[in-house]
Parts: structure tokens; C-alpha cells; sequence
């Protein structure tokens, strides 16, 4: 589930395609070290400002290469949707202060736009920190709503946001650290359902040989790191 069980790029996926105008031409994207890469032909600037604001508001993005889009052409009349003042301006907006702010810049956040409606996803550290992200992006001029139905709380937020090149979560095996152990930090079980979905994500051949230094995927958080269930 989100915000910890989708890479970057599924993640980045799924904001374009709010926008109908970008299904009308053939662009490709991908995330390589923490860069979307797009690539493709487009009619006109202000699409590719397009796609640089929808994956600047991807958590785990941290660039954005469009060098690879070509401009052929200027469209005859401005598409309402494609409008830098009002598809652009209301989530760039919204993501800077969103992470202007010092209490929510570090935790993994995903901002998109749906009209006037802008929707924040991910994870933050408490209801206030839920209704300051809320009141940050209604605070913008334009913005008619805001949806943080899909804004967890959990437990040390920001200290899950350690993403790798596909901005998938990552762990980094502690001395006296097992995967049962991991698991209970993550998912709140120790159970074997909970490691081997660790285990599995990682291909590991055997789930009680692990070592320091070693980098885990974390798929599908659903607890914070020092959060346990009764």
C-alpha cells in the first residue's frame, strides 16, 4: 500500500495519468537514480512543464530530465488542462510549501492535482502534522479542495523516507538485527507472513542469513519503525 509498497515510478505513473492531456501523445517515462526520465513528442512548452511539475511532486524523486521531449510544433489554441496558470501553478504551489515547512519536508510525501483539488498521499508523524499539510495546500489562491483521506500517521515518518534509485524503501541491517526483527519494526509482526514478504521482495534464498551493511527493501510498510501491535 502506499505510501511504502509502490516504487517512484508506479507512483509517477499513476499522477500522470490525472492528467487526460498527457494520454494524448506517446510519452515514456522512468526513474534512473532518482531522476524521471521522460521522452517522447509533444505539441507545445507547456506540457513539458507539465510533466517536470507532476514528477517534482513524486516522493523519491529528486530531478527531473526532459531533455529527451521533443517540441514539435505550438498547438493552435491553449487546452484549459495543459494552462501553466491554473495546471501548473496550484501543485507547484502546494509542494513548495509543503516542503518549506520543517515538520513535513522530510516525510514521504506525494503531491497531485485534479483540477483545483489537490490530493496528498504518504506518510507524516501525526493528526497535526495531517491538518498542517491540509491547511498549507488550502492556503494556496485557486485551490477549491484538498483530499488527505490518503495521509497515514505513523510512527517516525520521516525516518522510513530512505528510498533507493527506484524509490522503493530501504533498510540497512543493524548489528543483532534478523529479518523477524525487522519485520516487527516495520509491520508490527513477527510473524512469518511479515518476514518472508521482506525476504521475498529481496530474493533471499534463506530469510535467517542476513548482514550488516546489507540494504532491504521494505515493501508494503504498514507501521512505523518503533511502533509495535499488542
Amino acid at each position: 500500500m502506499w505510501p511504502f509498497g509502490k516504487s517512484a515510478k508506479q507512483r509517477l505513473e499513476e499522477a500522470l495519468k490525472k492528467y487526460p492531456v498527457l494520454s494524448r501523445y506517446d510519452i515514456r517515462s522512468r526513474v534512473e537514480k532518482g531522476t524521471a526520465v521522460f521522452e517522447g513528442e509533444v505539441p507545445r512548452e507547456a506540457v513539458v512543464r507539465l510533466l517536470k511539475v507532476v514528477a517534482e511532486g513524486i516522493n523519491g524523486i529528486k530531478a527531473v530530465d526532459v531533455s529527451q521531449v521533443i517540441i514539435k510544433g505550438e498547438a493552435e489554441a491553449v487546452s484549459p488542462d495543459v494552462a501553466e496558470d491554473e495546471a501548473l501553478a496550484l501543485a507547484q504551489a502546494v509542494l513548495e510549501k509543503i516542503k518549506a515547512d520543517p515538520a513535513l519536508t522530510a516525510n514521504p510525501i506525494d503531491i497531485l492535482q485534479d483540477g483545483d483539488r489537490i490530493v496528498i498521499r504518504g506518510a507524516v508523524d501525526s493528526e497535526a502534522e495531517v491538518e498542517k499539510a491540509r491547511a498549507l495546500a488550502a492556503s494556496v489562491p485557486g485551490v477549491g479542495e484538498v483530499d488527505v483521506s490518503g495521509l497515514m500517521v505513523i510512527t517516525g515518518a520521516a525516518k522510513l523516507n530512505v528510498t533507493d534509485d527506484d524509490g522503493d524503501v530501504v533498510y540497512t541491517v543493524q548489528p543483532g538485527d534478523t529479518l523477524s526483527k525487522i519485520a516487527l519494526h516495520y509491520y508490527g509482526s513477527a510473524a512469518p507472513d511479515a518476514y518472508m514478504k521482506i525476504a521475498n521482495a529481496n530474493k533471499l534464498a534463506d530469510p535467517n542469513k542476513i548482514y550488516v551493511g546489507q540494504k532491504l527493501k521494505i515493501p508494503g510498510t504498514v507501521a512505523g519503525p518503533d511502533e509495535e501491535l499488542a
